[in-house]
């Protein structure tokens, strides 16, 4: 049985025009990848945590004179008190870290006060503990988890 002879310049012609269209492909992937913007980089917004309505985190607090306990909201690396005192739900906001060193704070219902895992006592405020600003945004409490937020309550 007689075998065709191949043309190798038709083979050469075939195989720049795969190696091209691949190429192309390959990059037409890596540009559609990047349409859609880069959702992996960090932006220089602060941290902020939404508490929830104010008005009843409020009432929560008083019925069960325990102060809310989170952990970090946003990096997961600190936990953070959240108290709330006086009868209104608009100011006396004042949120901490909930840990002195590796000790987290342990509450008394009792005292309403802290004690640390040495015994020192704290005020239903957090006192010495590190706060972070708190505000209120259309009744939704706000806590700034910026480290670099200035300590501050409302």
């Amino acid at each position: 049985m007689p075998v065709a002879k191949s043309d190798p310049r038709r083979a050469t012609v075939i195989g720049i025009v795969g190696v091209l269209v691949g190429t192309v492909m390959i990059l037409a992937v890596l540009f559609a990848g990047n349409l859609g913007g880069d959702s992996s980089h960090t932006t220089s917004a602060r941290s902020t945590f939404d508490v929830g309505p104010a008005t009843d985190r409020a009432a929560a607090i008083e019925r069960d004179e325990t102060p809310l306990l989170f952990q970090d909201p946003v990096k997961f690396e600190r936990p953070i008190f959240v108290q709330h005192t006086g009868s209104d739900a608009k100011t006396g906001w004042t949120a901490f870290d909930a840990a002195n060193g590796a000790c987290v704070l342990t509450w008394h219902r009792e005292t309403h006060d802290f004690t640390d895992c040495n015994g020192v006592r704290f005020p239903a405020d957090g006192g010495s503990q590190h706060r972070y600003p708190t505000r209120i945004d259309h009744d939704d409490l706000i806590v700034d988890l910026n480290p670099d937020a200035p300590t501050t309550s409302s």
